[in-house]
């Protein structure tokens, strides 16, 4: 009971500071184009069926399993809110003219909400609780999936006509048309706009990142639990 109660409490919180943020953030159509509020939408919407299970639990004393299927979901959900807070923290933050503490203030600190509160209890919230459910090593081959079908969206869109600014992408790490492209390399374009390492570069890099994170994600709810 007591367990429930802290990852219901955990889950609310997570869901109100996402919420608040993607609202402040929000700036027309083209705000759901950029994979932070994507995940933000994703980790919600799970965290929102997963509070459903404990306020079951709470209030009736019986346990509702979901099926395993729903756990998955929410490790593919924790990776792609782990991506917007890591990228977010390394990548973006850094380059952006204002400096790291000025990316995190933006928008009446929804961008610190939806960059770094959410995501931080998301991954506690996973590690932590939920332990009913089974994780196996294969289930890491499933952490890949947002940010390639992220940029795959993104690479259609854009040859559909979509820009960003000046940008093919909502990201200077995935703004294939800049200098560098998908194979150049060139740090001393190192900006708002690019990186100065190709796209393709960084879409490897992120990967095998995100299957090391994921395979240490599935080895510490393991051993947590």
């Amino acid at each position: 009971m007591k367990k429930s109660i802290i990852s219901s409490i955990i889950k609310t919180i997570a869901i109100s500071s996402s919420i608040y943020g993607m609202i402040k953030s929000y700036a027309g159509p083209m705000t759901f184009t950029y994979f932070t509020i994507l995940s933000n939408i994703f980790i919600s919407i799970i965290l929102i069926l997963f509070l459903i299970k404990d306020i079951h639990f709470i209030v009736t004393k019986k346990e509702w399993n979901y099926g395993n299927g729903f756990f998955i979901t929410k490790f593919i959900a924790t990776i792609s809110i782990t991506l917007t807070f890591f990228v977010f923290l390394t990548i973006l933050a850094p380059t952006l003219e204002g400096g790291i503490l000025y990316a995190y203030q933006m928008n009446d600190y929804g961008s610190f909400c939806v960059h770094f509160i959410t995501p931080i209890l998301a991954i506690i919230d996973f590690l932590f609780f939920d332990s009913e459910y089974q994780s196996k090593n294969s289930h890491v081959l499933y952490s890949v999936i947002p940010p390639l079908a992220y940029v795959l969206f993104i690479v259609v869109a854009s040859s559909l006509g979509l820009r960003w600014g000046t940008m093919s992408a909502p990201y200077n790490f995935l703004n294939y048309q800049a200098e560098t492209g998908w194979f150049g390399w060139n740090l001393s374009l190192m900006g708002w706009e690019t990186l100065g390492i190709g796209v393709f570069y960084m879409i490897v890099i992120l990967l095998i990142v995100f299957l090391i994170l994921g395979r240490a994600f599935l080895w510490l709810r393991n051993r947590i639990n």
